[in-house]
């Protein structure tokens, strides 16, 4: 959909010229505004914002507070063409917490290059480290949680940066193989017991890397903390461990995200014990029931069962034993089939099959796309 702001600017005259018609400054800066507005709008409209090639952010060597972004081009969302041409410095020192490094748009002042000569505008640029995104055209570069004031590094693994690391995974990109209007899709992995498997999320890292594959942007964070600022993240995968409870401030926190159009699916990993497991489901059920929410089968012509791909029941999961389910409310979804397992090829009893595994993805992405599409519905 196009931005009502954008079809509000765009030029529908153009001046005329005609024999004998004084050119003033006013009239060249008018004739000449059409044209840049008509560039400006078709790379925006026809391609997109984002970064057409190079601003790669490295950290220096040996590492320190500063980083260096690489040469490069992009297009904002105003539809300025912002060009850098040398690797630039930044230094991140003293800031802390996360922080959003955001590449704009400037321009000189009109400036004579000689005496006597004529003004010229020089297209610029900002480079800046910020605590929130902003409200006017910005592109983002990278971002770094960073919790000391000592060295930023690059990542040991780009697609789980941890904490002080250089974090690029929610640049927008341009290009045949990126969509002109792609959404990031961020996905919080939280634990209600003990943190394990850091780096693959319960295998939400497994499915990201699938859909990445298969043309989405989605990114995982994994050991979220609860009482975190959850807002920004498109699906909370709430993993439960040991039986562990949640006290009520974490509750609180997880009210507040469904409020704020999030979702929150909910597994027990059922691997080593099946009544550990047990136990977390009861806490996920009292969790739904504290926030008067009924949790219910889910029905054939559900979302979560139908877009992009369609499901007639709930594909299996990692359990093979009893009878595991699926049910739906409000933003919550509840599993008990441990699809967190089988994203990592694994079945009870035995290694998974190749059709299981695809299942289980495909699923994966339906759920993946139908929090996006609660999240989009609450930001409209």
């Amino acid at each position: 959909m196009v931005d009502k702001k954008i079809l509000e600017k765009f030029p529908l005259k153009r001046l005329k010229p005609v024999d004998g018609m004084a050119v003033t400054a006013q009239l060249w800066e008018e004739s000449h505004e059409y044209h840049r507005f008509q560039q400006r709008y078709h790379d925006l409209l026809r391609h997109g914002s984002g970064i057409v090639t190079g601003l790669e952010v490295v950290a220096s060597d040996p590492p320190d507070s500063t980083i260096y972004v690489r040469p490069g081009l992009a297009v904002d969302s105003n539809g300025e063409l912002i060009v850098v041409q040398e690797p630039v410095p930044y230094d991140f020192s003293p800031a802390q917490g996360l922080l959003y490094l955001v590449l704009s748009y400037s321009e000189s002042r009109p400036e004579q290059e000689a005496n006597g000569g004529p003004l010229y505008v020089r297209s610029q640029y900002g480079l800046e480290a910020v605590t929130e995104l902003p409200t006017t055209p910005y592109l983002e570069l990278a971002r770094v949680h960073r919790t000391r004031p000592g060295a930023i590094t690059d990542p040991a693994s780009p697609d789980f940066p941890l904490e002080n690391e250089i974090d690029q995974r929610y640049r927008n990109k341009l290009g045949p193989e990126n969509g002109s209007d792609q959404q990031t899709i961020s996905i919080a992995v939280c634990y209600t017991g003990r943190l394990e498997e850091a780096v693959s999320g319960h295998g939400s890292g497994s499915l990201a890397h699938a859909l990445n594959r298969s043309g989405l942007r989605v990114v995982v964070d994994v050991g979220v903390q609860l009482l975190s600022d959850l807002k920004p993240y498109t699906l909370v995968y709430l993993v439960g461990q040991a039986g562990a409870g949640l006290n009520r401030e974490q509750m609180n926190a997880i009210y507040a995200y469904l409020r704020s159009g999030g979702t929150v699916f909910m597994e027990s990993c059922r691997r080593d014990s099946i009544e550990d497991a047990q136990a977390s489901d009861a806490v996920f059920n009292e969790l739904a029931t504290s926030f008067g929410i009924t949790l219910e089968e889910i029905l054939p012509n559900h979302p979560l069962l139908t877009e992009p791909h369609l499901f007639g029941a709930p594909p299996q999961g990692f359990e093979t034993e009893g009878s595991p389910h699926l049910l739906v409310g409000e933003g919550l979804i509840l599993s008990t089939f441990d699809y967190g397992c089988l994203w990592q090829a694994q079945r009870r009893g035995r290694p998974a099959s190749r059709e299981e595994i695809r299942s289980a993805m495909e699923w994966g992405e339906n759920l993946v796309l139908f929090a996006a599409g609660r999240k989009r519905e609450d930001s409209d």
